[in-house]
């Protein structure tokens, strides 16, 4: 190969790679991950597996305050677990199947059935469907977003939760709540702003993972 030829192949190769790594906001996930699902009225843990299409006896593993599984209170938490995907190499996260009910519109589906775990313009992103006409009946995407962590921040955490943030809560109450410092909470939530449209924030689990 002539020098000059030679030396354009590698200029155009270190262009190539500068970009894709610009651009790629994640290039691997983790196969752990764990949804904070603030428990609604009148739902129960069959109706939770079945939105998640998780087992019941796996979603116990992470709940070992759940007394009765038959009987779950509503305005409580539980841990649904879940893998965490770098998806399109643009962001973490997990996209469950939801089949559509009667009445449903994006909004309805991020804020009562996966009490906002994800968002409208979340939905709407990986669907089809005009937002406030979707058909009965029919499997949506649902995106939930994720963290693996972040080993600049601290290495000492292998293990998150997604935690849509009731009203009354801020990250550092919550930081407290979990017994973390606020600058640790801060830094695996760079950007995160509770004046925001989003209240969805990551934490370290207090979980143990269950021993298989």
């Amino acid at each position: 190969m002539h020098i000059s030829s030679y030396k354009n192949t590698l200029f155009s190769l270190t262009i190539f790679l500068f970009f894709f790594l610009s651009e790629a906001k994640c290039r691997k996930g983790c196969d752990l991950a764990l949804a904070s699902y603030f428990v609604p009225e009148g739902s129960n843990l069959t109706y939770i597996s079945k939105i998640f299409d998780r087992k019941i006896p796996e979603i116990l593993l992470f709940n070992p305050q759940v007394g009765n599984p038959d009987s779950i209170q509503s305005g409580t938490r539980i841990n649904v677990p879940f893998s965490c995907e770098c998806l399109n190499g643009d962001f973490l996260g997990h996209t469950f199947e939801y089949v559509t009910q009667r009445g449903d519109t994006y909004a309805t589906i991020a804020s009562l059935v996966f009490v906002n775990l994800t968002t409208e313009y979340w939905i709407q992103r990986v669907n089809i469907y005009v937002p406030t006409e979707v058909p009965a009946f029919v499997p949506i995407n649902v995106t939930v977003n994720c963290s693996c962590g972040d080993r600049h921040v601290s290495r000492d955490y292998g293990l998150f939760v997604t935690y849509p943030m009731r009203p009354g809560e801020s990250l550092p109450s919550l930081a407290a709540e979990i017994g973390v410092p606020l600058d640790l909470a801060e830094g695996f939530n760079k950007g995160f702003d509770s004046s925001g449209g989003s209240r969805i924030v990551f934490l370290p689990a207090k979980v143990k993972v269950p021993v298989r």
